[in-house]
């Protein structure tokens, strides 16, 4: 009998992350960045969706019509439960790569999505990947793909070779994989601490050890203990999806987008000598950031779009303030630190959308070149809703039609996901927006403080409805390690309130709350 899960670790499930880059609507940005067309996107499909969140908030959504496949059986029933509360439309299937791709009531995907798994299983899957997409993927689609690299993976891969053999030989097998990772790890963390290892140590290694020790455990099971983890440069995954007459188009996380504004001069002046030549250019950035993971956005017959025709597709576009107006700040954060925005342009443009209001980009465009006296170009405006996009200021809106259609998808999950907070620490943290397909991130309590603000009206009620709820189900509160006592954590939860308070209406705007 073959192995089904090809080295996959399948003893734990994923964790319940939300991924907002596989959001559909950010291509359209993204793709403009690049003076490409963005393709029309109705029908997508996401690979090894994990637990499922991003798949059933895409779908809940309503920003395409979705299927996916997860070959661990627990996940895909996990991920079901999701979408029956929500009522959306979406297939969910446990297949292999192979067996969904023999499915014959599949249609022509425009859009496909693989967070992470090309980098976790074996060189036959990743052919049956790349088959998927050579016959699934349609004409003008694109495919987002997400991978560990090189450079930023080549110090780490001695340690991740002991960590897993350590996991493997030196833990009893019967523990879960979660559990045999941490161990894998400390065992890791002794060894570099030691004097006699100062000449294989290394900044990158500390680092991404240090980065791999604040993770969780279930994650860290899924990224240290597959059998087949592989680390590509640019060059080989070009050269793999070739085969299924992918070339590459643009960057899928906004951060990678702004790099010119983070290089030295010398920096700028070597990378232009490759300009010609996009997978040389790659490979030279990711050396110079010792890239290590990258996501990336791959199409099957890209069109090149002219400087008139990219200012019209950019003005077409609506967004709307998805912060609080009052925390809005001039930094950004960025892979080599923190950034200044130039306030004299950021200023008007925050004021232009501080009533949370959507407002399309050719009217933004008409205030700030009021405001400033002089016209915005293309370069500039996008740039700059790519760095607010990155510091989740703002973010692209959805066709009216969609929104009323997810509308009540949505406030069915999001009340499911509030209630389920105040009731469980195991609970998903996000919030599903059906204005902009995209979900707002926030950790237990915040969600809890949210749940009580809809509930009761005074900061006491609320404060007290928590305290009842933490008691009733035995929950001790601990910060920082320690322990805190009833009054800290009245404290606490006065603090979280007070600062939720905040989000409530923008929420409202969003159309998360009613």
């Amino acid at each position: 009998m073959s192995n089904w899960n090809h080295g996959y670790v399948t003893d734990i499930t994923y964790t319940k992350g939300y991924y907002a880059t596989l959001n559909p609507l950010r291509i359209k940005l993204c793709f403009l960045a690049q003076k490409l067309l963005p393709p029309k996107i109705d029908t997508a499909c996401e690979l090894a969706f994990g637990q499922g969140i991003t798949l059933n908030f895409n779908a809940a959504s309503g920003n395409a019509s979705w299927y996916g496949t997860d070959f661990n059986p627990s996940q895909a029933a996990y991920a079901q439960s999701i979408a029956n509360i929500s009522g959306a439309d979406v297939k969910i299937y446990d297949d292999s790569f192979e067996e969904f791709l023999n499915r014959k009531d599949l249609p022509q995907f425009d859009f496909i999505a693989l967070h992470g798994i090309y980098s976790w299983v074996s060189p036959e899957v990743r052919e049956q990947i790349v088959n998927f997409l050579r016959q699934k993927l349609a004409v003008g689609g694109a495919c987002l793909i997400s991978y560990n690299c090189q450079p930023g993976w080549a110090a780490m891969a001695p340690m991740r070779d002991l960590l897993r053999a350590y996991a493997t030989y030196l833990t009893p097998s019967g523990k879960p994989s979660a559990v045999r990772a941490r161990e894998g790890l400390e065992f890791v963390g002794e060894l570099l601490a030691l004097p006699s290892t100062e000449s294989i140590k290394n900044p990158q290694s500390i680092a991404m050890l240090q980065t791999l020790q604040k993770m969780d455990d279930v994650y860290l099971a899924h990224e240290l203990l597959n059998e087949y983890q592989v680390s590509l440069n640019f060059l080989q995954m070009s050269q793999q999806l070739q085969g299924a007459k992918l070339d590459f188009a643009s960057y899928c996380n906004y951060a990678n987008h702004l790099i010119g504004l983070q290089l030295s001069n010398d920096e700028k002046q070597l990378l232009s000598q490759t300009s010609n030549n996009r997978t040389i250019y790659e490979m030279l950035k990711d050396l110079m950031f010792a890239t290590s993971f990258r996501s990336d956005y791959f199409a099957k017959g890209a069109v090149q779009l002219s400087d008139a025709q990219c200012n019209e597709e950019l003005n077409k576009l609506q967004i709307v303030l998805s912060h609080p107006f009052e925390q809005l700040d001039y930094t950004l954060q960025t892979h080599r630190g923190t950034l200044k925005l130039n306030q004299d342009f950021y200023e008007p443009l925050f004021d232009a959308i501080k009533n949370y209001e959507p407002i399309s980009v050719a009217e933004l465009r008409e205030t700030l070149a009021s405001k400033l006296k002089r016209e915005v170009q293309f370069t500039e405006m996008i740039e700059s809703l790519i760095a607010l996009g990155q510091k989740e200021y703002v973010k692209l809106v959805q066709e009216k039609d969609k929104v009323a259609q997810a509308m009540p998808q949505t406030q069915r999950l999001n009340t499911y996901i509030l209630e389920q907070a105040f009731h469980s620490p195991n609970s998903i943290n996000h919030l599903i927006s059906p204005l902009t397909a995209e979900a707002v991130s926030f950790n237990r309590f915040e969600l809890i403080a949210i749940y009580a603000s809809l509930h009761k009206k005074s900061q006491n009620e609320r404060v007290e409805l928590i305290m009842q709820q933490l008691k009733k189900q035995g929950e001790k509160i601990s910060k920082d390690g320690k322990a805190l006592s009833d009054a800290e954590v009245k404290q606490e939860l006065e603090k979280q309130i007070q600062n939720i308070q905040a989000w409530i209406p923008v929420l409202q705007k969003l159309q998360i709350l009613s």
